[in-house]
């Protein structure tokens, strides 16, 4: 049990220091071992190092919280660089995070709302059903008998973020593709302190409930009595998530279906709204009975000026279909590559992208794509972009496609661990 988060620089480095030391005590004792073991018993010793490890990670980042299970979340997504034993342990950072204890909970709920969870609510669990890396939330039930979900934010999480940004910022200046990263970290740091104000949050949930329509989308609604900028109440969705609705077994058909929910959330907020909800981790979408999707958690949120999206629709046909004029001009527009490459370069670019294209054009062969029968389909793909990331001296980073990637790199993923069948010929990038 936890009763609060390391605040300052030297707690998290102290922290972050004995996790590695521990990970790294383990990893020099399975190396010592290692000549001395038959092959079976190899094998077993470095999946028992990789558990070990992993759970070692997992407290390390549990005890941080903020910047560090947010990192977390982002690196389950890469599930084809870990062990299945990190992997799964990583991907806990979605709703599993050890919880802050009764007393703090109690605390921050009097400080905030000015009175006891038990008078406050005519009911309140204190131990709470769902943790994310910024808070934790608990159900509770207002006097007139609505049910909520009560998000409350970890305390002191706002004097760690610009920190913990600065510190991975220090260890990658050296680094040849410093400009890269300096990027893409501006626009993280940018989102999470959007993010630590739930009242920027409660409009952003107001936005969607207004504007995004389509069919089988649960969205909650806020209700600012019980709101504060640390404490945010919405109406409580029933249903499984996603991780845990895919346990039942659902079939062919209830895949397909959820899964083309998803997409349409997605293609309806990014050329619609021009503002996409943009943290695809299982743990925010809310599966019912009759396969409608909640969505929730829309503290992370990225709105795109419209002429980027404009520019954006039309980089799958540039990709799909390569001219290497078009291709050049579309990327400098998006601001992707530097504009002082030589020739040379540009043709070393244009050839990686060519044999890139042969892989992503088989999203688009068909009216739908079928994960289930494509299992390698992602692996297959990461050895193009390897090729790619050779490159990256030569890149630039637009900060709009780092959530942007992000969230449809994200939901693809969930697409092949459905198994589902989509619709990936989106008819506003389609024609």
């Amino acid at each position: 049990m936890q009763t609060g988060i390391p605040e300052n620089k030297w707690q998290r480095s102290l922290a972050g220091g004995k996790t590695a030391i521990k990970i790294g005590g383990k990893v020099l004792k399975y190396l010592a071992e290692k000549p001395f073991l038959s092959s079976e018993k190899k094998n077993a010793a470095k999946q028992r190092v990789n558990k070990e490890s992993a759970d070692i990670l997992f407290q390390g980042l549990s005890l941080l919280k903020g910047t560090a299970l947010k990192i977390a979340q982002q690196l389950s997504f890469e599930i084809d660089f870990f062990p299945e034993e990190i992997a799964r342990e990583l991907e806990k950072s979605y709703h599993q995070v050890p919880p802050l204890n009764r007393a703090l909970i109690r605390k921050v709920v009097q400080n905030e709302l000015g009175g006891p969870p038990e008078k406050i609510f005519s009911a309140f669990d204190s131990q709470a059903f769902a943790a994310a890396s910024l808070g934790q939330v608990h159900r509770a039930q207002t006097h007139d008998g609505a049910s909520l979900a009560v998000k409350i934010q970890y305390p002191g999480i706002d004097r760690t973020i610009s920190g913990d940004i600065r510190m991975i910022k220090n260890m990658l200046r050296p680094t040849p593709e410093y400009h890269l990263y300096r990027s893409a970290l501006d626009e993280i740091e940018a989102r999470l302190l959007e993010e630590i104000d739930y009242e920027t949050e409660a409009a952003n949930l107001a936005f969607f409930r207004g504007n995004l329509n389509p069919a089988k989308v649960i969205i909650p609604e806020v209700s600012i009595e019980y709101s504060t900028r640390t404490i945010l109440a919405e109406s409580f969705i029933t249903g499984l998530t996603l991780d845990q609705w895919i346990k039942t077994n659902p079939s062919q058909d209830q895949r397909d279906s959820v899964a083309e929910t998803l997409n349409q959330i997605f293609f309806t907020g990014l050329y619609e709204l021009n503002c996409i909800h943009a943290d695809p981790n299982p743990g925010n979408y809310i599966i019912d009975e009759d396969l409608s999707v909640g969505l929730v958690d829309f503290g992370c949120i990225k709105r795109l000026d419209k002429k980027f999206v404009e520019k954006y629709s039309q980089l799958p046909a540039a990709v799909i279909h390569p001219d290497k004029d078009r291709y050049f001009r579309l990327l400098k527009e998006l601001k992707m590559i530097r504009t002082d490459l030589d020739e040379d370069t540009m043709q070393l670019f244009y050839e990686t992208m060519i044999v890139f294209s042969q892989w992503f054009r088989k999203l688009f062969l068909e009216d739908y794509f079928n994960f289930a029968e494509n299992p390698g389909f992602f692996a297959e793909g990461q050895k193009h972009w390897n090729k790619f990331y050779r490159l990256r001296k030569h890149v630039d980073v637009n900060p709009h496609f780092v959530f942007l990637d992000r969230t449809r790199y994200g939901l693809l993923r969930i697409f092949e661990k459905l198994g589902a069948r989509v619709r990936m010929r989106s008819p506003y990038e389609w024609s």
